[in-house]
């Protein structure tokens, strides 16, 4: 009976062990100090198995930029197997039984699988904004291989022109 308990007590912390094992954002990124940026305190990181998708909400204080990059990988990360999308909410008046409501939608403002650019989302925040950020590691599905997955978010204070 104590080997039974022992070996179930090693699988269990093995399998922890591999989960915990994704570094933080910040040792995989760094901000772009000298272009402005800086790291937010919101930047995640964990693990993901090709095919799975996650969601992570965070909050876009108003007044600042943001620049938003996902990136997976274990020892080498990249963009090449990660897609991401960014995603919040517009009131939109529509017509529904006759009567003008007032109705609350979901809005893509970035998409990286249509993106041209690089795998980063760049946005400036007039006010303070609930937003998602979707993450979809791509791959085999069903595939043992566990992959750490990195949203990196900088941000930047906007640049007030002229005079008060």
């Amino acid at each position: 009976m104590l080997k039974v308990i022992t070996a179930i007590l090693t699988i269990f912390i093995l399998s922890t062990a591999a989960y915990s094992q994704c570094p933080r954002a910040y040792d995989v990124m760094e901000a772009e100090y000298d272009a402005g940026w800086g790291d937010n305190s919101q930047s995640k990181s964990g693990p993901l198995r090709p095919g799975d998708t996650y969601e992570m909400k965070f909050i876009a204080q108003g007044g600042m930029q943001y620049r938003v990059t996902v990136v997976s990988g274990n020892e080498q990360f990249s963009t090449d197997d990660v897609d991401f999308q960014l995603v919040g909410s517009e009131v939109n008046k529509v017509k529904e039984d006759g009567r003008m409501v007032y109705k609350r939608q979901e809005v893509v403002f970035y998409d990286s699988e249509k993106s041209a650019e690089d795998q980063k989302a760049v946005f400036f925040s007039p006010r303070s904004k609930r937003l998602k950020v979707r993450i979809k590691l791509n791959g085999v599905e069903d595939s043992k291989l566990v992959q750490c997955v990195v949203v990196f978010i900088e941000t930047k204070r906007q640049q007030k022109i002229g005079l008060n």
